[in-house]
């Protein structure tokens, strides 16, 4: 199947193999890893390639969104809903200002929740039981 490509074997078995919080934190690995491109790229004056990471990472941010269940998640996936918005909001704003700043700050948001999905996988890979809350800080 992945003759030769060794590396989209392992992500492509990594993704099959994750729970939920697991593939939550990739989301989140790739939008940190798209940001730091798009910030590499505005440097570089590359606004193509500005544009072409801002809106990968725009696209995983209405993905969040669109799976969130307010219903199962109360309060918790409300907030988390108004976060990711304002988060895309401010990816759109800095993908038509090419303004670093803008990018730095939603990096730092979304970091800071993805610490908190990490950080929760991993209280419940060790105790077998899932966290009785979250909290999201930013």
């Amino acid at each position: 199947m992945a003759q030769g490509r060794p590396y989209q074997a392992y992500q492509s078995n990594g993704v099959s193999t994750s729970n939920q919080k697991q593939l939550v934190v990739m989301l989140f690995d790739g939008m940190h890893r798209f940001l730091s491109q798009s910030i590499k790229a505005l440097a570089e004056d590359d606004f193509e390639g500005t544009h072409l990471f801002l809106h990968k990472t725009g696209k995983i941010l209405l993905e969040l969104i669109s799976t969130l269940s307010e219903e199962k998640g109360g309060e918790i996936a409300r907030n988390l809903k108004n976060i990711y918005l304002f988060c895309y909001e401010q990816v759109v704003i800095a993908n038509l200002k090419k303004e670093e700043q803008l990018i730095l700050d939603v990096q730092d948001i979304l970091n800071n929740i993805r610490m908190g999905f990490k950080a929760a996988t991993q209280k419940q890979q060790v105790t077998g039981t899932a966290p009785q809350a979250l909290r999201v800080t930013g």
